[in-house]
């Protein structure tokens, strides 16, 4: 009755594997046309073709992290004191650049305990010349101070930035954060909506329209007459930003073969923290806010003209039943990849043509119904897939919140402000550098579930030590963003993994969505530790990046398995999860017990 009971389940995990395998010896008599898995095995999974479309998307890969990254430098903020008319008045003509700190501060300014000038108020006392200033008894009264009209910016770090340019100090302060979060939530809508478009439209059309757009808003930053303007301009760059990349990132990955998707996605990431790391040189020598966002804007024009040389995604044309063009570009690629595909790996049959979108095999229009393929809608209609979106919205919220508020703490490393940035870059290279191994030898799940773990403990030692000596927690800090590095670069490669190709982008932009919210989330826990205890986010960060990193133990393993290109695909899946597997070595143990069971009857 048992065994009865057990054969009767339906589930993705208990397949009859005699039928799958009738099935899959059918398929291979059969030659299915356009499985692009099967092509490339013909093709090849890294060729010439391969590789020249890789190496080109490298080049607006490095972009994306200086965009994101610019605002540490265009958005510092430098010292700052009142303007005091009549000492400033005469000083400013003298042919020193940098006046901030002046002998007769002491007498026009309130001083602070840490011993710094008042940032926001003077004595209230009519200066009329610089003599006067400097007088040793001058006529001040600590009981009268006013606030600032006007300020004067400390330029031996940066010679301008945004504050300057509109005085974000003050009771105006809060405004320099307002910037950087309108672009965290422009990045959140970008995420959420040019995923899809690029799945509806194509990678390259939407990548080419995206980075004019991109390249146009980012340029238009440096001639921002005001702060509504620049924060308008802001939010825009952030849509537009993180479409560049997860456009790039999806129409790179579904290039090649399984067995190098990993790799380069990983080099991807590379590649953007590279961008970054450029970027901290660039400002080292550029202290101007508005030449500086020239010189990492007006370059993007020219990534226009990669619509001329990188070919449209194979897979997203199959996908899309885009067969004609496939075929072409299917047929491009073994001849600069000097191999040979099986005619019926690329043949359309009638029965197939009639669903490519109303196209035959030699281009031409056919009649009847035209079928729209598979969306993102039908992933939402799976109870699989919604459960693995579930997991992966929560890994990303983990992996971002982590990734930049572990960043966060980059400050405490040195007094050098440049330094500061270059450590925190660096130390991402080693991570992506490891995880592309660690993938390939653990696998996807490991990886990015120990990685959360690795992490999270990370924080919470730094968290749990003592402030002194300060060598320690700098030391955790930096394997907690060495690990949260290696999860960042992973959970793209392992959700574009996850989910079928008609829906791909869609699903990355998506979760990269939810991956914002922990982006917004990351400051304002940074800031309560400021307040409250500065070992308070690392123990969030330690219990977050924990947790998660254990449920993501219930995803499936995607290591060197196929691209789903449909749902029912992406479904099948499911059998690589731990409970699966499990269950799967107690059906092959299960004949010798009833063999035994009968014996003893």
């Amino acid at each position: 009755m048992g065994m009865a009971e057990h054969s009767s389940t339906s589930s993705i995990c208990d397949e009859d594997d005699s039928t799958k395998s009738q099935q899959n010896d059918l398929k291979t008599q059969q030659g299915e046309s356009f499985n692009y898995d099967d092509i490339l095995e013909h093709v090849g999974q890294l060729g010439q073709y391969q590789l020249r479309t890789f190496l080109w998307l490298c080049v607006p890969a490095f972009f994306p992290g200086m965009v994101v990254m610019s605002y540490t430098f265009t958005g510092a903020v430098p010292d700052n004191r009142c303007f005091v008319e009549g000492c400033d008045a005469d000083y400013s003509v003298s042919s020193e650049s940098n006046h901030f700190f002046t002998p007769w501060l002491n007498n026009t300014i309130p001083w602070k305990e840490d011993n710094t000038p008042d940032q926001c108020n003077r004595y209230n006392y009519t200066w009329t010349n610089l003599e006067e200033c400097q007088q040793p008894n001058a006529p001040t009264d600590p009981t009268m101070i006013v606030g600032c009209d006007h300020w004067i910016y400390d330029t031996s770090l940066f010679q301008s930035t945004i504050v300057t340019e509109f005085d974000l100090t003050c009771e105006n302060e809060w405004k320099e954060t307002l910037a950087s979060s309108v672009y965290m939530f422009g990045m959140l809508i970008g995420a959420a909506t040019l995923g899809n478009i690029a799945d509806r439209i194509g990678r390259k059309l939407a990548f080419s329209v995206n980075v004019v757009l991109l390249a146009t808003l980012t340029t238009g930053l440096a001639f921002s007459p005001n702060f509504i303007t620049f924060c308008v301009l802001r939010f825009l760059c952030g849509v537009t930003a993180i479409g560049h990349f997860l456009i790039l990132f999806v129409w790179g990955v579904e290039a090649v073969g399984k067995k190098y998707r990993v790799m380069c996605g990983f080099i991807y990431q590379c590649v953007f923290t590279v961008g970054c790391a450029v970027l901290g040189l660039v400002a080292f020598y550029i202290r101007d806010w508005k030449n500086l966002q020239l010189v990492i804007s007006v370059p993007m024009f020219d990534l226009v003209s990669l619509y001329w040389v990188v070919p449209e995604s194979i897979r997203w044309l199959i996908a899309k039943k885009r067969y004609s063009e496939a075929r072409l570009l299917i047929l491009q690629a073994a001849k600069m990849n000097k191999k040979n595909v099986p005619d019926h790996l690329i043949f359309v049959e009638k029965e197939k043509s009639d669903d490519t979108g109303g196209r035959d095999h030699e281009g031409e229009p056919v009649s009847g119904s035209v079928s729209k393929g598979e969306s993102i809608q039908d992933v939402f209609h799976s109870k699989v897939l919604l459960k693995r979106f579930a997991i992966m919205f929560l890994a990303w919220i983990a992996a971002v919140m982590g990734y930049y508020g572990i960043t966060f703490a980059a400050t405490n490393l040195s007094d050098d402000f440049f330094l500061n940035y270059e450590l925190a870059m660096a130390v991402e290279i080693p991570a992506y550098i490891s995880g592309i191994f660690l993938v390939d030898k653990l696998g996807r799940r490991p990886t990015l579930s120990g990685g959360l773990i690795a992490s999270g403990v990370a924080c919470l030692i730094t968290g749990l030590v003592p402030e002194d000596p300060p060598a320690i927690r700098i030391t955790f800090s930096m394997l907690g963003k060495l690990f949260i590095s290696c999860v960042m670069a992973t959970v793209y490669s392992y959700t574009s993994d996850l989910f079928p190709t008609s829906a791909r982008s869609a699903a990355v932009g998506l979760c990269s969505t939810f991956g914002r919210v922990g982006g917004i989330l990351a400051p304002i826990i940074a800031t309560a530790g400021r307040k409250i205890d500065p070992a308070l986010p690392f123990i969030v960060f330690a219990g977050v990046n924990l947790s998660v990193g254990l449920l993501c133990l219930l995803l499936p393993e995607t290591n060197k398995t196929t691209l789903p290109d449909t749902v029912e695909e992406a479904e099948e899946m499911e059998k690589y999860t731990l409970s699966c597997l499990r269950r799967s070595k107690n059906r092959m143990e299960e004949p010798k017990g009833t063999i035994d069971d009968s014996v003893s009857m």
